[in-house]
C-alpha cells in the first residue's frame, strides 16, 4: 500500500511511485482491476488526493540496473535513473529500490541526494570514514554540480539569479520569496540557455547554493516550471512517455583539498535520457 501525498491522476501517481512501471503497464493494471483506492477496486484514471490509500497487485520487479560511471577503492559514482530513491524508499512497497539497496554489496552510502524523479550523477562512499570526508567536502562547497533541464516557455532570466527559500516540511514543498524573511535561506542559481524550442527552453543550471528542491522551485518561481514537475506547477508541460522530471545532474567536477584531492583529475559528464522525448514532441 502506498499513501498519496498530492492531488493527481491515479496513473501518474502509479508511475511516479512504483519502480519500473510504465504508462502502458499502469493502464493495463487499471483495466484488469488490479488497483484499489481506499479499499475499493478502480478501473478508471480517477483523481486521488492526499492520504488516499493505493494498493496494487503485481509481481515484484527485479532490482534495476544502475550504471556505474566511476569507481575506485573509496567511492562509486552512478547514473541514477528517474524513479529510484537515493537512500530511503517507501517501505510499504515491494516494487521500489534505493541506490543504497542496489549497491549494498559494496557497502555504499549516499553522500548527497537527488529527488526520486530526477536523474543523474550521484556519489556513494564505500566506508563511514569516506562518507564523513564528503560531509566536509560538501560543507566547504568543493564539488561543482551542473544540471540540464527543460522548462516551459521562453526563458530569458539568464545569469545568476538570487532569491530566498523556505522548506515547508508539512507540505514536502519549498516556498520562494524575492525578499529575506524569517526562516528563509538565500539561494543562488545560475542559468544559461542551451537551446530554445517551440514552447520550452533547455537550460544549463549551476548551483551556487544547495537547498532542497532549489532548481525546481526557482524555475517555477521565475515563471518557467520544469517539464513534468506537476508538484510545483500543475500547468507545466507534461510528457507521459517519460516518468521523471526533465532535469538531469549531468556534470561533476571536484576542487577538493586533503585526502580526496586525487578526484580533482576526474571530470564526469553524461547525457540526459529525456531529450529523445522532446524530439518526438
Amino acid at each position: 500500500m502506498i499513501i498519496s501525498k498530492t492531488n493527481e491522476k491515479l496513473i501518474k501517481f502509479l508511475i511516479h511511485n512504483v519502480q519500473g512501471l510504465s504508462f502502458a503497464s499502469a493502464q493495463k493494471l487499471l483495466r484488469k482491476g488490479d488497483v484499489k483506492v481506499n479499499g475499493k477496486r478502480v478501473k478508471q484514471n480517477i483523481n486521488i488526493k492526499p492520504m488516499d490509500q493505493v494498493e496494487l497487485y503485481m509481481t515484484k520487479t527485479s532490482i534495476p540496473s544502475v550504471p556505474i560511471v566511476y569507481e575506485d577503492e573509496n567511492i562509486l559514482i552512478v547514473n541514477k535513473p528517474a524513479g529510484i530513491e537515493c537512500a530511503t524508499r517507501d517501505k510499504s512497497s515491494d516494487n521500489t529500490y534505493s541506490l543504497e539497496e542496489i549497491f549494498k554489496d559494496k557497502n555504499a552510502t549516499i553522500v548527497h541526494r537527488l529527488d526520486r524523479l530526477t536523474e543523474g550523477l550521484v556519489i556513494l562512499a564505500k566506508s563511514t570514514d569516506i562518507a564523513r570526508e564528503f560531509e566536509k567536502v560538501f560543507r566547504q562547497r568543493q564539488i561543482n554540480k551542473t544540471y540540464i533541464t527543460a522548462v516551459t516557455g521562453d526563458f530569458e532570466k539568464l545569469g545568476i539569479q538570487k532569491a530566498y527559500l523556505f522548506k515547508n516540511a508539512n507540505k514536502a514543498l519549498v516556498d520562494i520569496s524575492a525578499t529575506e524573511k524569517d526562516g528563509y535561506k538565500e539561494i543562488v542559481t545560475e542559468f544559461d540557455i542551451i537551446k530554445k524550442l517551440k514552447d520550452l527552453t533547455i537550460l544549463q543550471v549551476t548551483l551556487h547554493t544547495g537547498r532542497t528542491h532549489q532548481i525546481r522551485a526557482h524555475c517555477n518561481y521565475l515563471g518557467h516550471p520544469i517539464v513534468n514537475d506537476t508538484k510545483y506547477n500543475r500547468q507545466t508541460i507534461t510528457i507521459d512517455k517519460y516518468k521523471g522530471y526533465f532535469l538531469t545532474a549531468y556534470k561533476l567536477d571536484f576542487d577538493i583539498t586533503g585526502n580526496l584531492s586525487y578526484l580533482n583529475d576526474v571530470h564526469l559528464q553524461i547525457s540526459p535520457s529525456w531529450t529523445k522525448y522532446l524530439e518526438e514532441k
